[in-house]
Order: structure tokens, then sequence, then C-alpha cells
């Protein structure tokens, strides 16, 4: 269990870490993550912790493709259910997730598009992935 824990700690500190590394975070990003620690069920302290001490995390590459596909799906998820980031902060936060994650700059804005449009028209993991590596098409 102590390696799942840190394991979601690592993931969420880097999430943090993407969002706050420019100093330009909005507030609703930030309830975004405070939304985000919820639905991880992390305990006050937890969440007090990493938001402190964000920069100590490290930030790991992404295994393979597929894997980051499967992440990008996650968050796209957990943006478009949460009220307090909309429109074009939705977009805005997808997009800077999605550079911190290692999908090429130029295609971000186009991904993160996609993204939010296929999750909004219901897309599942599969059709997800499949839009995303055709996006061109």
């Amino acid at each position: 269990m102590e390696k799942e824990l840190n394991q979601y700690h690592n993931e969420f500190a880097a999430l943090v870490k993407i969002t706050m590394r420019d100093g330009d975070a909005s507030e609703a990003e930030k309830e975004f993550l405070t939304h985000l620690a919820t639905k991880l069920e992390m305990s006050n302290s937890e969440y007090e912790g990493i938001m402190a001490n964000y920069l100590s995390y490290p930030l790991e590459t992404i295994p393979t493709n597929e894997i980051k596909l499967q992440n990008l799906y996650t968050l796209t998820q957990l943006v478009c259910e949460d009220d307090s980031v909309t429109g074009d902060e939705q977009k805005s936060w997808l997009e800077r997730m999605g550079k911190g994650m290692g999908f090429t700059h130029q295609n971000v804005p186009y991904i993160a598009d996609k993204s939010i449009k296929m999750m909004q028209e219901g897309a599942d993991l599969a059709t997800f992935v499949d839009g995303i590596k055709n996006i061109n098409q």
C-alpha cells in the first residue's frame, strides 16, 4: 500500500508542479487541484504537504504513448466534470498538462480541443485514444 500511496502522491505532485511552475496558475486551476485531491481521497495534511513541497517531487517520463493517452483521458474526464474549470480554462489547463506530459508543443492546442470535444460527446477510452492517435485525419 505504501508504494501505491507514494505513486499517487508523485502523480498528483507532478500535476501540481506542471500547473504551478509558470507562476500563473489561476484560482480555478488551484480549485481544480483541490477537487482532484478530494477525488483521490487525500487528507488535508497530505494535500497541504504536497502543495508546500511539490518542487521536491520528480517529474517522471511516461513510459509509453498508450499510457500517456490513458492519462490524458483520465485528466480530461476530471477537467470536464469539475465545475471550477470551464470553457477556455479547461483548454488552457489541458494544454499545460499536455506539454508537461510530453505531447508535441505544436500539437497540444489541437489535442486539448479534440480531448474536450470527445469527452463532451461521451467517448469511451478506446474511442478517445483512437481519436487522438488519428487527430490529423
